[in-house]
């Protein structure tokens, strides 16, 4: 691939950027979603736009989104800049160049499971009417040969013969695109030829069969692709087709897409909210269980968040819109779990190179047959069972498919094939502290005043004034505590954060207030040593001190505890007993909190007071011959998950900028789920591996079966038929299999990790301690 600069100067402002539809969505080191409405269910020009920017210096790889136009760039920082890279945008944008399309990994097959749904429909509909004649036409002439036994005239000319010339022109116009376009062999032109050849000799039946199992087969695939999809969408509804917008006091009907940030909206008992917003009037019950897999409704009064896709129990809420349409978290959700059907695990790409050379073995054994015998219809009976691989093809693509939705019933989002593969291997796991082993919402346990003056709602207000616009857990458990004595944050002017740090704002032109750790009052030359005394205690309770500071002199302290979740230590030692060899603590908390957590966790070690890109060094430190998960919530973890080989980011409690770095998301914010996916990720692969033995064996036994003249063309396709259906029914088991959240092979008798495998050691007695 050869880079290249740019040699269009273009003047970039805003103005430019909202007449072409670029927007910036993300952008941090190596990494940066550009949404381009242009794009959007354009796919040829989506892939020019990749090609366009691979070609630009610095560039390691571009992603694209069908649905929604987004341009996911991860690049080397050191070589060139978002600025660059946005130029690069612009430019293609305003002035397309187009490219040509790039090869298939794997010659003759297409990505089954690709994410681009834009035409499915129709072509699903195409196969299905050309399925129903085809299959008339088989029932007629059967009825005629064998249930009246009378003759049935098969030369090109007859009525069977134009019929079968007819089901063999799509393979015809098939093989010629392949031969002369795409420049690849695959199966179609010898499968063409081969029917033609069958025809010319007088045998349209014979033919007739053939086109019509390949159309079955074909149909079949579209059919498992689709039901894959829909059950993804069903899953993960988002939002109703209109809802009520507050329009000068009255409740107007509106299309949800017409809706846009500011706007009101009305929603009463068993209505679906159609917006991510904040309530700004109201009570009632939500059902969140599509966010966060909660069984019971959760009360929501004003100044609450709430999301598209809940459901209101009982109660009416006003809703101020924040996020609409495919902005929404449970949208972003969706198109995570869809988008993630494209990225192909290890063994979904072994499976293809495993059918690609079973093709190359049908074809030889087919040339053989027709050597030996000369007798073409032996030579096709081998070519139908040999020369299709769908089923070796479906066999690990099927499996991770269904994974992929099962997880998403569990809400655990999984980007793809690749990372459900890779979890169940991992042997190292890395968690941040602060929203991933503790709750989300951490509280303040204590407040302490300088001087007795200093009262605890004047350190509040000053705290709540800073942290007023931070998603950070500990700003919010701030705010939350302001809002429950009745405080409200004044207005400011000027606000800095800095990740794993604090953060400084300037109120009223001349007042200012910094937040944050004791790192960041000394990077700011404030004193804080009066309080170490108070702070030690606190630390040695595991609680973790945030110091208030004004005009360069610390006011206050507060004390907030972060409630362990009452899952995280158990879910820990079966991480152990699944085959985890090391378990680090790694955060931005300091020493003594940290430290204080290895006393309650199987932790091998900790690391504290870590920044952003420190914890994305350890990570990388670690991930010299091993297998790391990074697990991990907020801003200051995105780093770190985009350096592990996988990251696992926590669901609504999150922060969106570690949802889009992360390769798995826990929707519900459970660690169970953790334990849950690995079990999913070893079940999938015994499918897997069950699957290609069925495809495998039944292939080769069908060629020779056929190569002896034991099959006749029309079992051979029924084999062929059976065996996929028996991959897809195999596959769907793991559907509404439970993924247990113990290690698989956990003894429940003696409540040890077993050697056996089996889940009652006592039927062998090998238990791995005894």
């Amino acid at each position: 691939m050869n880079a290249r600069v740019s040699d269009r100067r273009i003047r970039m402002n805003k103005k430019l950027l909202r007449t072409l539809g670029i927007q910036v969505k993300q952008s941090m080191p190596g990494r940066m979603r550009v949404k381009v409405g242009r794009l959007a269910r354009r796919q040829k020009q989506a892939g020019w736009m990749k090609e366009h920017l691979l070609r630009a210096i610095g560039v390691v790889s571009v992603e694209t989104r069908y649905a929604t136009g987004s341009v996911i760039i991860y690049f080397n920082h050191q070589l060139t800049s978002t600025r660059v890279l946005l130029a690069e945008i612009v430019e293609q944008t305003a002035h397309p160049v187009s490219y040509p399309e790039r090869d298939e990994l794997v010659p003759g097959f297409k990505n089954l499971c690709d994410t681009c749904d834009c035409d499915s429909t129709v072509r699903f509909g195409v196969k299905l009417r050309r399925v129903v004649w085809l299959t008339g036409l088989m029932i007629y002439s059967a009825a005629r040969l064998w249930l009246f036994r009378l003759p049935l005239v098969q030369s090109p000319l007859s009525l069977i013969g134009l019929a079968a010339m007819a089901g063999t022109a799509p393979l015809v116009r098939e093989a010629v695109a392949d031969i002369f376009i795409k420049k690849k062999v695959t199966v179609t032109p010898f499968l063409a030829f081969g029917s033609v050849a069958t025809i010319m000799m007088g045998q349209a039946f014979s033919a007739l069969q053939i086109i019509w199992i390949y159309n079955v087969a074909e149909l079949t695939e579209n059919y498992v692709a689709q039901r894959s999809r829909r059950a993804i969408r069903n899953i993960l509804e988002v939002a109703p087709a209109n809802a009520y917008v507050m329009i000068d006091g009255m409740e107007v009907e509106t299309r949800v897409s017409a809706i846009r940030p500011g706007d009101v909206v009305a929603v009463h008992t068993g209505e679906k909210i159609p917006v991510d917003g904040l309530v700004t009037d109201g009570e009632a019950l939500v059902d969140e269980a599509s966010i966060n897999g909660r069984s019971e409704p959760v009360f929501h009064q004003r100044g609450d968040k709430v999301w598209a896709g809940t459901v209101i129990s009982q109660g009416i809420l006003f809703i101020e819109t924040v996020k609409t349409g495919e902005e929404t978290y449970l949208s972003h959700i969706m198109k995570m779990v869809e988008d993630s059907l494209a990225n192909k695990a290890p063994i979904e790409q072994k499976a293809d190179q495993l059918a690609a050379r079973l093709m190359k073995i049908g074809f030889a054994a087919t040339a053989v047959t027709f050597l030996l015998t000369f007798d073409p219809l032996r030579a096709l009976t081998v070519m139908l069972v040999m020369s299709c691989p769908c089923a070796t093809v479906l066999a690990a693509s099927s499996a991770v498919t269904a994974a992929v939705a099962n997880a998403a019933r569990h809400s655990i989002l999984i980007k793809g094939g690749l990372y459900l593969e890779a979890v169940g291997k991992a042997d190292v796991y890395c968690f941040d502290k602060t929203g991933t082993l503790t709750m989300e919402q951490p509280e303040i346990i204590s407040i302490t005043g300088r001087t007795p003056s200093l009262s605890e709602e004047y350190i509040l207000t000053m705290a709540a004034t800073a942290e007023s616009h931070n998603q950070h857990p500990m700003a919010r458990a701030i705010l939350a505590e302001a809002a429950a004595r009745g405080i409200s944050p004044e207005p400011h002017a000027v606000c800095d954060f800095k990740a794993g740090r604090g953060v400084l704002c300037t109120v009223g032109g001349d007042a200012v207030i910094l937040v944050g750790n004791r790192q960041f009052m000394a990077e700011h030359d404030i004193d804080v040593r009066w309080f170490d005394k108070k702070a030690a205690r606190q630390r040695a309770m595991g609680n973790t001190i945030v110091f208030v500071a004004e005009n360069g002199k610390v006011k206050g302290m507060l004390a907030v505890a972060n409630p362990v979740r009452p899952e995280a230590v158990r879910v820990l030692h079966c991480l152990r007993g699944d085959g985890v060899s090391r378990i680090e603590l790694v955060t931005g908390d300091n020493e003594e909190v940290a430290r204080s957590l290895m006393e309650t966790f199987p932790f091998d070690d900790c690391r504290a007071a870590l920044m952003p890109e420190e914890k994305a060094v350890r990570v990388e430190e670690l991930k010299k011959g091993n297998s790391v998960v990074m697990v991990g919530d907020g801003v200051n973890d995105a780093l770190a998950l985009t350096h592990a080989d996988i990251g696992v980011a926590m669901g609504v409690g999150g922060a969106e900028v570690a949802m889009e770095a992360a390769d798995i998301a826990l929707a519900d914010s459970d660690l169970e789920g953790l334990m849950k996916v690995r079990n999913l990720s070893h079940q999938t692969l015994r499918v897997v591996d069950q699957n290609h033995y069925l495809a495998v064996s039944t292939d080769l036994i069908g060629a020779a079966l056929g190569m002896i003249g034991f099959l006749t063309p029309v079992m051979a396709g029924l084999i062929h038929i059976l065996h996929t259906g028996g991959i897809l029914i195999n596959s769907s088991r793991l559907l509404s299999w439970e993924p247990p959240v113990e290690p698989m092979n956990y003894c429940r008798e003696c409540e040890r990790t077993c050697k056996s495998g089996l889940t009652r050691c006592g039927e062998k007695g090998d238990c791995c301690d005894t």
